[in-house]
């Protein structure tokens, strides 16, 4: 039944598309839009096939390598005692605070035309600032040394 169904809709749609306008317009123009609905049609075809059929791993290139990890430098490479003190780490030279920082709210001034209020009394037009974006405090972390 939906093959039938399938079948004459397609001859329906077949028939209705491949008669000939009555029209005796420009034929170049109808022509250009032509070609240009085809081209749409098959760029949108060719987008939707290649994303069906791509699969969803990652694609690398084949000379994709992991660069080589680096040991640290060991006291029994034939280091001399001198070296070790160069080596050490004294530890981080302040700490990280987290500071609130102010952001201003953002207006953005327009002109209100002149115009009856609601009690029916004339108001000038002027310049007025409208809120666009409201002012908040955004968190920080900074760096303190010591």
């Amino acid at each position: 039944m939906k093959k039938i169904t399938a079948i004459t809709t397609a001859i329906l749609l077949f028939g209705c598309f491949s008669t000939v306008s009555a029209h005796a317009g420009a034929a170049r123009r109808h022509t250009v839009e032509g070609f240009m609905l085809g081209t749409g049609v098959a760029i949108l075809s060719a987008a939707i096939i290649n994303g069906i059929h791509r699969d969803s791993k990652r694609h690398y290139a084949e000379s994709y390598a992991r660069p080589a990890r680096r040991h640290p430098a060991r006291y029994d490479d034939g280091c001399r005692a001198q070296n070790h003190s160069k080596l050490k780490s004294h530890g981080p030279r302040g700490y990280w605070e987290i500071e609130k920082i102010w952001i201003a709210p953002v207006y953005k001034k327009k002109w209100n035309p002149g115009h009856y209020n609601r009690k029916g009394i004339w108001v000038s037009g002027r310049h007025e600032k409208f809120l666009i974006k409201q002012g908040y405090y955004r968190e920080e972390k900074v760096w303190v040394r010591r």
